[in-house]
């Protein structure tokens, strides 16, 4: 019965309650006579009523909107990669009803990728699948479950876990110059006088072999009490160029220029070299390579000096006679410029500031 019908229902047990006759005749005697089965109309008339409008109450509290249904996904990571969905299933069957179970494969390999997301019925479920399989070992691994957080959420841990690692790993040191002889060890050894060596790192390039150039990680106070004591200094023969690292991304004026000096003679040693470009000005280093097998140099070289002076060398060496040989002097082009250097590259990287960003092997947990 809806609410119009009640409110019909109500006006007519008020009238007959008043005692209203059609005919509108009464008297004394029939008055008296008639009131009473009217009030008793009157009374089941208010049942109704009341009966109406609780069955109105009870439909309008049953169109409330139901409840949605819980749809907070857990979070598995350090999944096998050869682990199986019926495998996640098993384990969380334990702990009640799976709605959804997803485990993103590699499109390459068809294997997991390591993580996978698990939706249970309802929040009891949920919480006891995760206090129940965290940390615990599935497929041979110990897999971490929690519960699964928003994308935005997920950026701003990561976020806060990369600034609270670089401040554990303190400042990073770039190391030039260095001798392809030159290993992790020594390279550690020579910094650990200054303060705790957090990281050592040395690149290599496909075929194994050193790049000449390395990374240091120590506490910031020890970091520059190592830049300013070992910059500039001699390790394994070669004069170590210490400052600290870039930001990806980012380029330093170099302090000094390298200059590239080719169609040297066989028999031109570094001394001589170093001597004749002392004539300009200070030499900060004299490099001349070596061919890895035979020892023999490979008939170039290069000079670092001071800007001004290196300018001024270059100028007046250009076309010099050296033992034999016209020199042909420039600065040192970086590596892939497009410019070579008298038709010689060397894998020179250019400047003495090393940009994180050409090399991807730094900062990634694979080495």
């Amino acid at each position: 019965m809806n609410l119009d019908r009640a409110f019909v229902l109500l006006f007519a047990s008020i009238n007959a309650a008043a005692g209203f006759s059609p005919s509108g005749y009464t008297s004394r005697h029939s008055s008296r006579v008639a009131i009473a089965p009217k009030v008793r109309v009157a009374s089941a008339l208010l049942s109704e009523v009341e009966e109406a409008a609780e069955t109105t109450v009870e439909a309008a509290a049953g169109d409330e909107p139901a409840k949605p249904a819980f749809d907070t996904a857990i979070y598995i990571g350090n999944v096998s990669f050869d682990a199986v969905e019926s495998e996640l299933r098993a384990a969380f069957d334990e702990y009640g009803t799976i709605k959804k179970v997803q485990m993103p494969l590699n499109r390459e390999t068809g294997r997991s990728r390591g993580f996978a997301f698990v939706t249970m019925s309802n929040a009891e479920e949920h919480a006891a699948a995760i206090e129940g399989l965290d940390q615990t070992e599935l497929s041979g691994r110990t897999i971490y479950v929690s519960e699964s957080l928003p994308k935005d959420k997920v950026a701003e841990n990561k976020k806060k876990y990369k600034a609270q690692k670089k401040r554990n790993m303190g400042s990073k040191i770039y190391v030039g110059n260095l001798n392809f002889d030159t290993t992790m060890e020594d390279l550690s050894v020579a910094f650990a006088a200054y303060g705790e060596v957090k990281d050592c790192f040395i690149p290599t390039d496909y075929d194994g072999n050193p790049r000449g150039f390395g990374f240091i990680q120590m506490d910031e106070e020890d970091a520059l009490k190592a830049i300013e004591g070992l910059n500039g200094t001699e390790l394994d023969g070669r004069t170590l160029n210490v400052n600290k690292s870039l930001p990806k991304g980012t380029k330093a004026t170099p302090k000094q220029v390298k200059l590239y000096v080719g169609n040297l003679s066989w028999g031109t040693e570094e001394a001589a070299l170093c001597e004749l470009f002392e004539e300009y000005g200070k030499v900060v280093d004299c490099y001349i390579p070596t061919d890895r097998e035979t020892g023999q140099h490979r008939g170039f070289a290069f000079v670092t000096m001071d800007p001004d002076d290196a300018l001024r060398a270059a100028d007046e060496t250009d076309g010099y006679e050296l033992d034999g040989r016209i020199l042909r002097v420039n600065e040192a082009q970086p590596k892939g410029s497009g410019r070579s250097n008298n038709n010689y590259n060397d894998g020179y990287d250019g400047g003495d500031a090393y940009d994180e960003g050409s090399d991807d092997s730094w900062g990634n947990d694979a080495y």
